[in-house]
């Protein structure tokens, strides 16, 4: 095929993969550097060029933004694309929120679906977007194997299809000077990062009060990011984000919100706080892992405002929908799926990127340690990386992650 940008062998031959219409499914993976986004768009405009409609997607927010702003291309999450229903919806009131409208039924109107990050495509997910398929129709995964699987039970659909059906693996880094690659491709290879002006590392035998001491006001910032490997325990983000809050935000008005374990300490806000949303709630249109801000909070009502995405959402303290599994219509705290954000999950970090990102490891968090967490942690960062850590946890990281 032509192209006026000049791609390598390997990406033309991606390109030349995805645009054969006799592959249903084909699969591009590739760590950081190898040029996966240049391959998407490309892929995109030729099938334009060959008059296919075409949708391109990602599953979270963050990561359509990021595509959009790199490509050029429209870019929507996939549960948008499947159109799950939504808050602003004035029809199908008595819909399942829980599941798409698009279907075997309600088949999409594009032929083709590009799907992006698809290393975070749960089983479920998966399902969805393939019984979605019109007749005739195909799609094309691109993401990075290397990256953590999702969390949801069952085999990771990305690395099954890409032993199962046609994929090319893209290798040939294009930014060898960055040294935050160079790092992430040693992290794979079990060995230990060196310290540059862009990585910096910092070892302590405490690394969570280290970080507490370190952290600055810019990392409550949206584009500035404190990742750890786990939420819970002494060395999770459920401890660090009060810290932070204590540090940066200690003053105005302040909700009080139960959390969903009755023996977790309700959680204290305050605008202004970051947060991160942890569960897709369709009627509220927040999906997880959507970071973003407090705008105000309303303590004799129980209800406050975030802004997310350029969004303004309004949370109550209560909502009132229909559960099909349960078969009757139920009444819940949506207030519960928010958590602080200064410190998040590397899990709930996949699909976004910062500016800069501090990864903090604890010997403690022992069986999270890996490289592949290691990894996608670093890997969110376009400019700089603090890594925060003791020697033990440092090792520990060296080891493979086992799917």
């Amino acid at each position: 095929m032509t192209n006026e940008i000049r791609l390598s062998s390997e990406q033309s031959n991606a390109v030349d993969m995805c645009c054969d219409r006799s592959n249903v499914i084909a699969c591009v993976t590739g760590g950081a550097g190898v040029g996966k986004t240049l391959v998407l768009g490309t892929i995109y405009k030729q099938l334009r060029a060959d008059k296919l409609s075409v949708a391109l997607c990602a599953p979270t927010g963050r990561a359509a933004k990021r595509i959009q702003e790199l490509t050029g291309i429209a870019a929507k999450t996939i549960h948008r694309l499947l159109e799950f229903p939504m808050p602003d919806d004035d029809q199908d009131l008595d819909a399942d929120p829980n599941l798409p409208r698009r279907n075997k039924d309600n088949p999409f109107d594009q032929k083709v679906i590009v799907v992006d990050e698809a290393s975070m495509v749960s089983p479920q997910l998966f399902r969805f977007i393939m019984d979605a398929l019109p007749k005739g129709g195909m799609v094309r995964f691109i993401g990075d194997n290397n990256q953590l699987p999702p969390v949801e039970e069952g085999k990771p659909p990305f690395i099954t299809m890409l032993k199962e059906q046609p994929s090319i693996e893209l290798t040939y880094n294009y930014r060898s000077g960055n040294v935050i690659i160079e790092n992430a491709q040693r992290i794979l290879r079990g060995m230990i990062p060196l310290r540059r002006p862009e990585f910096e590392i910092i070892y302590t035998d405490n690394p969570i009060k280290t970080l507490i001491e370190f952290v600055t006001k810019e990392f409550t910032e949206e584009n500035h990011q404190v990742i750890m490997p786990t939420r819970k325990g002494r060395a999770g983000t459920m401890r660090v984000n009060p810290s932070i809050q204590m540090r940066f935000n200690s003053r105005g008005p302040m909700l009080r919100l139960d959390r969903f374990s009755k023996e977790e300490t309700p959680l204290a806000v305050r605008a202004k706080d970051k947060f991160i949303w942890v569960k897709n709630d369709y009627k509220l249109d927040l999906f997880n892992g959507e970071l973003g801000f407090i705008d105000w909070v309303d303590p004799d009502a129980g209800e406050l405002g975030v802004v997310t995405g350029g969004r303004n959402v309004i949370i109550p303290p209560r909502i009132k929908t229909y559960n099909a599994y349960a078969g009757h219509i139920v009444n819940y705290d949506p207030r519960k799926q928010l958590e602080l954000g200064y410190a998040v999950t590397t899990h709930k970090a996949q699909g976004s990127e910062f500016e800069t990102i501090i990864y903090c490891m604890d010997r403690a968090q022992t069986w999270l340690l890996n490289k592949r967490n290691f990894y996608t942690a670093v890997t969110r960062a376009k400019s700089q990386v603090v890594l925060i850590s003791d020697r033990r946890a440092m090792g520990l990281s060296m080891k493979p992650y086992v799917v």
